[in-house]
């Protein structure tokens, strides 16, 4: 895909999802910051979420993800380099039933996604005139990840979690641990 395409899909993509959150009267706004299971590697996350389903169990959400300094070896050298994404998510909430308060206040996430690739990631060496792409603007990546969020308040939690691409290009698998938020924009209707 060439990048003007890219660019109408994503404004697509987002133009949809608002045209839809406008219409659920409330949102989730979400703010992480990661660590990569690389030694340096980390990175953040925003983006928004909100019901598919009344109860809330269903879920769909879009995010803007940056990892920094993921380190592929070629040609006996490290090269470091920032993957940017926008990620297309479906999760499952779990909300424990119970009658003891820490219980009722957490709730247990499992997300599969696509990320597309935003940015290109090629290396050039000069010395012996080769280029290598190591992922391309457009390239989508599955992932994974596993949350788990402790309310706060009706409007707020804090979340921790996990979050793994399976195969991302010619990165392989690259995993990351996370904090974050949510806070809740809006007044939730019935449907």
């Amino acid at each position: 895909m060439n990048k003007r395409k890219i660019k109408i899909l994503i404004n697509t993509i987002f133009g949809l999802l608002l045209a839809i959150q406008f219409n659920s009267y409330a949102m989730d706004t979400v703010v992480q910051i990661h660590k990569g299971d690389q030694s340096g590697s980390s990175g953040f996350t925003l983006g928004f979420t909100n019901n598919i389903t009344q109860q809330g169990s269903l879920n769909w959400g879009v995010s803007y993800n940056r990892l920094k300094d993921v380190v592929i070896t070629w040609n006996d050298e490290d090269i470091d380099f920032s993957l940017d994404t926008v990620d297309l998510t479906l999760s499952y909430r779990y909300s424990p039933k119970s009658y003891n308060k820490l219980a009722k206040s957490l709730i247990f996430e499992f997300q599969a996604g696509v990320g597309i690739a935003v940015t290109e990631n090629k290396f050039t060496w000069p010395d012996l005139n080769e280029e290598k792409t190591f992922s391309e603007q457009g390239d989508a990546n599955g992932f994974i990840s596993l949350l788990l969020h402790k309310k706060l308040s009706k409007q707020m939690s804090v979340h921790f979690g996990v979050k793994h691409y399976l195969d991302y290009s010619e990165f392989g698998g690259i995993s990351s641990a996370f904090i974050g938020f949510n806070y809740r924009f809006g007044k939730q209707v019935s449907y």
